[in-house]
């Protein structure tokens, strides 16, 4: 596959950084970057689908509250304030 992109000249500074600091072509610079930007997306999709089995995991349990069908949204956002407490309550 060929890429053509156009970008202003701040980021062709930073391509120029990176394959003279790491000794790639561009096109290996690219590569790598997608494989890195693939490889951070795919985790973030893990991490979602975790929290959201916690969720899952508490249907039908003994320990789920009476309430999750109605407060389930409450609920979500308690798992996430658990994962992220950095982002702090909103």
């Amino acid at each position: 596959m060929r890429v053509n992109a156009r970008l202003d000249d701040s980021y062709q500074a930073k391509i120029d950084y990176i394959v003279e600091a790491r000794h790639l072509s561009v096109s290996d610079m690219v590569r790598d970057a997608i494989d890195h930007y693939y490889e951070a997306v795919k985790a973030e999709q893990v991490r979602r689908l975790h929290g959201l089995d916690a969720i899952v995991g508490m249907a039908g349990s003994v320990d789920a509250p009476v309430d999750l069908s109605t407060n389930y949204k409450k609920y979500i956002g308690q798992i996430i304030e658990e994962k992220y407490p950095q982002h702090g309550h909103r």
